[in-house]
């Protein structure tokens, strides 16, 4: 399934065409064509699949690394926490037919079960603030799994300022992002204290919130680091959000504080935070060349989650019809030259709301093992022809496959298979 876009595909898949197993639009012709390889290569957080020349994959993945050990030494969590692999496709050629040329980059909470990161080869990972944003709400949510949205937020906006610089091992955060600071100078004292009890976020007024939020955990960082950590212990170790607060703030109250942060944004003193990382170099990626099929079934996946950059450009994004019919062409290409192919029939499935044959994908499973994705096509597939005992087996295969890759969550889909 997509996720954060909701509805973004409601048709059944169209029937598959006769039409020629080549890319589409203005993408350049697939491997077997000509056109530029894909590699996939896979490290000890991430999944990288890029069209890019070997080398500056690996160095893009090296980059995606050094990023995350950054971010979990100021988390101050242990170097080796197992926080998953992320799956990122990096676009060298083709990008425009998926989001507009100024969108260096996106991110979607849950793709197929997983989160996803997608970035233009021209893109410079320092710069995308977005991509930053998103990887810390995940690795935050991995050493703190329960987060009020003032805290979540407001840690996502102040550590997306994170830069790094490996030849040194200097990390700096704290620098503040304009367009934060420009909201957050509208300041209202009640509008703060609010998010301290908001239990979500209110689409009308969110800029300032994410403002708000930035500016309460820019000032605790500068000036009570230790509440703030109290705080954030105290939620990890499972307190209610009421006693995380009398454990970090005690008595203080939510307007009081809110007037502490007011008089901090009237003239009060921060620094930029700079620590050092130790070096340590990540150990070498396990790469394999992609098929034409898996191309295929990737492209449909930037078309799918592409044409939700439409909000942010709707002058250049591409027409909104265009992203669905594409992504229906990759997949019958995908289908067609590999029929067993899992990701293309996930796609078809979980995406398009293909019907599922419960023989198709039995034979998926046993082709295809050690797939979690295959046993959960399966599971859906009994479930929804009314083999509730055979759904339940092959739902619990496909949650004992996923277990090695924390990045994948089941709990939706096998809440209705189970």
């Amino acid at each position: 399934m997509v996720g954060r876009a909701h509805g973004i595909v409601k048709a059944a898949l169209l029937a598959l065409s006769a039409a020629a197993a080549s890319c589409f639009g203005h993408l350049p012709p697939c491997p077997a064509a000509g056109g530029p390889a894909w590699t996939e290569l896979e490290s000890a957080h991430f999944r990288l699949r890029t069209d890019e020349p070997p080398a500056q994959a690996r160095a893009a993945l090296t980059d995606l690394e050094r990023l995350e050990a950054a971010l979990l030494f100021l988390f101050e969590a242990p170097p080796d926490l197992d926080t998953g692999r992320v799956p990122v496709v990096l676009v060298d050629r083709g990008w425009t037919d998926f989001a507009p040329r100024q969108i260096g980059g996106y991110t979607f909470g849950s793709v197929l079960f997983q989160p996803l990161i997608v970035m233009a080869s021209v893109s410079a990972l320092a710069r995308e603030e977005l991509i930053k944003h998103e990887l810390v709400h995940y690795l935050s949510l991995q050493v703190i799994p329960r987060q009020p949205p003032w805290l979540s937020e407001g840690l996502a906006t102040y550590y997306q300022s994170i830069e790094y610089d490996a030849a040194s091992g200097r990390v700096t955060v704290g620098r503040p992002p304009p367009d934060l600071l420009r909201v957050a100078q509208q300041f209202r004292a009640a509008s703060v204290e609010s998010i301290f009890s908001a239990r979500a976020i209110d689409g009308d007024d969110a800029s300032h919130f994410y403002a708000d939020a930035w500016l309460t955990v820019h000032y605790l960082m500068n000036h009570r680091r230790t509440a703030l950590n109290s705080y954030e212990d105290a939620l990890h170790d499972g307190a209610s959000l009421e006693a995380a607060w009398t454990e970090a703030f005690g008595a203080q109250t939510p307007a009081a504080l809110a007037l502490e942060v007011q008089r901090y944004l009237d003239g009060g003193q921060y620094a930029l935070l700079t620590y050092h990382l130790p070096a340590r170099e990540p150990p070498a990626a396990a790469e394999r060349r992609l098929t034409d099929a898996d191309v295929h079934a990737t492209r449909a996946l930037l078309y799918l989650t592409g044409a939700q950059t439409r909000a942010d450009a709707p002058e250049l994004a591409i027409a909104p019809e265009a992203p669905l019919a594409g992504a229906r062409r990759e997949v019958e290409a995908a289908l067609r030259q590999d029929p067993d192919h899992v990701v293309a029939g996930a796609i078809a499935h979980f995406v398009l709301k293909a019907p599922l044959d419960v023989a198709k994908a039995a034979a998926l499973s046993q082709r295809h093992g050690d797939d979690w994705l295959a046993w959960l096509l399966l599971a859906v597939a009994r479930e929804e022809h009314g083999d509730r005992d055979g759904s339940k087996r092959a739902g619990l295969k496909a949650l004992e496959l996923s277990r090695s890759d924390r990045s994948i969550q089941l709990r939706g889909p096998l809440a209705r298979t189970n």
